[in-house]
């Protein structure tokens, strides 16, 4: 029974740990994102509102679930009862693993509708970390557009009007005007 709760407790405390991973948000990159560049699209913030996201359930809290389930189970009865016993254990624990886990998954986010400088209207919805601010209506954004994956930041900070980059001069080719 002693090593039936100390693997129980190692994988709650697994599960929890998993529950607590940062997601991609204003201030939270991915170790992919990193070192790659975006394209970025100015434009202002005309809505935003807080959104429910569904987070990806991956069937580990069930099948976790069912594992803690069953092996409490088969300690209730005893002969061909403890099988019973042990699958009716499962079930529940399936049940309440995949719940947890959806529960540990579901987070809230933000949704904007952004207008580009170009005139596209966009919504993008993001998580929204403990250390973001929700941007106002109103603000000054960019957008980021990384292979189809999109953030909303603030440009508050950034110019408005600069100077052409200098160190590189453009020109044309020369014609071909020897014929």
């Amino acid at each position: 029974m002693k090593r039936f709760l100390q693997i129980t407790l190692g994988v709650v405390l697994a599960v929890s740990l998993a529950a607590c991973a940062q997601r991609p948000s204003q201030n939270v990159y991915n170790y992919d994102e990193v070192g790659k560049s975006t394209a970025v699209s100015f434009g202002t913030v005309v809505s935003s509102r807080q959104v429910d996201i569904t987070g990806q359930n991956t069937g580990a809290g069930a099948l976790i679930g069912a594992g803690v389930g069953a092996g409490a189970g088969s300690y209730a009865g005893s002969g061909s009862g403890s099988i019973w016993t042990a699958a009716a254990g499962a079930l529940v624990g399936a049940a309440i693993g995949a719940a947890a886990e959806q529960a540990a998954a579901d987070r809230t986010g933000i949704e904007y509708i952004v207008v580009l400088e170009s005139g596209v209207t966009m919504t993008v919805v993001q998580d929204i970390g403990k250390n973001d601010v929700v941007i106002p209506e109103g603000s000054r954004v960019i957008v980021q557009n990384s292979g189809g994956y999109q953030r909303v930041l603030p440009a508050s900070n950034l110019p408005t009007e600069m100077a052409r980059p200098q160190g590189i001069k453009l020109v044309d080719p020369p014609s071909d005007t020897a014929n």
